[in-house]
């Protein structure tokens, strides 16, 4: 008798084993990844390098186009369009110009995304990140979703074994059976939410809240009730978010896509023994 046909019991407990070994290689496997990583290298990002590596082409792209409008070279037309309304500032980056360039013909932002230019810029702009060593290169992205690979194998080997159980209606019946179908589908689920790789290497994430802290101690330093200036404006979208840019110009955050959302309701304490739990 092999353990393959021993009782359901005793393979329940060698698959719980062996999904836990699993996940702890898995786990660790990542660990390793995303704590090592290649040196940085070149200067210190810039607003939009911050952009991209914060929210992707999107918010890069939002940052390029607050910087526009801040320096009126581009503003909001008729039916929330985008017009160029000014010269292209000098020193812009191949992204912002690549938006300029798109909006001599007035469009929607939308279209402005799409546009095959602006992509190819984004595209420049996330190869020189991956150079630099902010974001990760594709190979190590494949080695992050590989270390998966013992999950699904664990899910694989309860697939086969509730696959052999079809017409063994004495065996399918025993609650060993159950926990199998639970381990299997635990397994799989796990899998599934670690196979996607992280985009930021280590030096990325601290460049982030480098930049994070940077732009919290400008704010703190920063007279109360001043019109932010474009540099100001463009690094607290970059860091922050589109909110940033809302809160300044709602009339052009709408159309740029960036709405207003609505603050959340504060938290309402349950029983006043718990104090970290809310509704």
């Amino acid at each position: 008798m092999t353990w393959w046909n021993t009782g359901g019991l005793y393979f329940l407990s060698l698959l719980g084993g062996a999904a836990g070994a699993a996940l702890v290689v898995t786990l660790v496997g990542r660990a390793l990844i995303r704590m090592s990583g290649p040196p940085l290298v070149g200067r210190r990002p810039s607003t939009i390098d911050l952009a991209y590596l914060k929210g992707g082409p999107g918010l890069a792209a939002l940052a390029c186009a607050v910087g526009l409008q801040r320096t009126a070279a581009v503003n909001r037309g008729p039916m929330l369009t985008l017009d160029v309304t000014g010269p292209l500032p000098a020193g812009a980056p191949p992204l912002m110009a690549a938006i300029h360039a798109r909006l001599r013909e007035p469009c929607a932002w939308l279209q402005v995304l799409a546009d095959p230019q602006v992509r190819a810029a984004a595209g420049r702009l996330h190869r020189k990140l991956v150079r630099r060593g902010l974001l990760a290169s594709d190979a190590r992205r494949r080695w992050a979703r590989l270390t998966t690979v013992p999950l699904w194998a664990v899910t694989a080997l309860g697939l086969v074994r509730l696959a052999s159980l079809v017409g063994n209606g004495a065996e399918a019946g025993r609650g060993a059976t159950a926990g199998i179908v639970v381990v299997t589908c635990a397994t799989a689920l796990a899998g599934w939410l670690l196979l996607p790789a992280p985009w930021l290497t280590r030096g990325g994430r601290s460049t982030l809240r480098q930049a994070a802290a940077d732009l919290r101690d400008v704010g703190a330093r920063r007279e109360g009730g001043r019109e932010p200036s474009a540099r100001e404006l463009m690094r607290a979208v970059a860091v922050r978010g589109p909110d940033e840019l809302v809160a300044v110009d709602p009339v052009f955050g709408d159309a740029v896509g960036a709405h207003r959302r609505p603050r959340p309701a504060p938290p309402v304490r349950i029983f006043s023994w718990e104090y970290n739990r809310y509704l």
